[in-house]
């Protein structure tokens, strides 16, 4: 433009929406089979073998899928990405307090996580130091060396887990559907006053999670599936078979308790199903986290376990 001998020039700026790593799961849900809604509106990866590998704390990861409104320690919410390790980081107990030890009433220890010694190794202890230390083992507070120098969590890493609520509900029996355990989960229902809430960076996964990752097979579909009691899973083997984070060579921590007994949680069987474990007794441990929401997938069309998701 020019106006008595003056020239003027006019910028403009281009605002291109930043499509976090919540927006593109959900972007690629809308051609994907292996990302499906579940009853409460969370995105979640389903199938034997999806293509939900991501590449973080410099090993691989999956993606269990988008969860929505998780509370952050400020009490504000927000939808989340929930990742699991790949590979277990060992068997431990899950809690071997001596008695008279924070919550526990006897030399097993207790099913409240928000003072369990594998919590404080994977929140506070050893793996997520990146470095060696103790873990539980035994009863009455024993420990043995670990080393988590190699695989705990790196400095990057630690900055992008979001401090979450985890919810701490419990139930009193494995005979529940996946959606059932999803509503206990965030339910009140403890033992004796134990906490329902803990606020953390690293947890374990939920049996719902476990629940709801099938798609179910040729003979048995993901709806009949869904609509069976996590207990009885180990029945049919399309919906255990179909589920990726089954595993038939061991069984698996959650961070569920029973609310009737203060010592049992919920495992992941290696048959199939949602059964009892007690806390001193050692398990596979798969540890879980919510992503920080300025994570940012740089390529969408990955996601294999030869070509995993790439972070920042």
């Amino acid at each position: 433009d020019q106006e008595q001998g003056k020239t003027y020039s006019v910028k403009i700026d281009f605002v291109t929406e930043l499509l976090t790593i919540t927006k593109q799961i959900a972007k690629i849900a809308e051609t994907s089979n292996e990302i499906v809604e579940d009853d409460y509106g969370n995105l979640r990866y389903i199938g034997a073998d999806p293509n939900n590998y991501v590449q973080f704390n410099n090993e691989l990861w999956r993606i269990i899928g988008v969860m929505k409104d998780i509370e952050n320690a400020d009490g504000t919410k927000e939808d989340k990405v929930k990742l699991i390790r790949n590979e277990s980081i060992g068997s431990y107990p899950w809690d071997n307090k001596a008695a008279g030890v924070g919550s526990s009433t006897s030399s097993y220890g207790s099913n409240d996580w928000s003072d369990s010694a594998l919590q404080k190794v994977l929140n506070e202890g050893a793996y997520y130091n990146r470095t060696s230390g103790n873990c539980p083992s035994g009863l009455n507070g024993a420990t043995t060396p670990c080393d988590f120098s190699s695989i705990g969590l790196t400095e990057e890493a630690r900055t992008m887990i979001s401090q979450s609520i985890w919810n701490l509900g419990g139930s009193d029996s494995d005979s529940k559907l996946a959606r059932e355990f999803y509503s206990l989960e965030r339910g009140t229902d403890v033992y004796s006053r134990r906490p329902t809430k803990w606020t953390g960076k690293v947890g374990l996964m939920y049996p719902s999670d476990y629940g709801y990752a099938t798609s179910g097979g040729a003979s048995i579909d993901r709806g009949t599936c869904l609509d069976t009691k996590l207990s009885e899973i180990y029945r049919l083997s399309d919906c255990y078979n179909n589920n990726w984070l089954y595993n038939n060579k061991y069984s698996q921590w959650l961070i569920t308790p029973y609310n009737t007994i203060d010592i049992h949680l919920f495992v992941i069987t290696n048959s199939g199903c949602i059964g009892a474990g007690s806390v001193e007794i050692p398990h596979q441990t798969h540890i879980t986290i919510y992503l920080n929401s300025n994570i940012v997938i740089e390529n969408e069309e990955e996601g294999s376990s030869t070509s995993p998701f790439i972070l920042k």
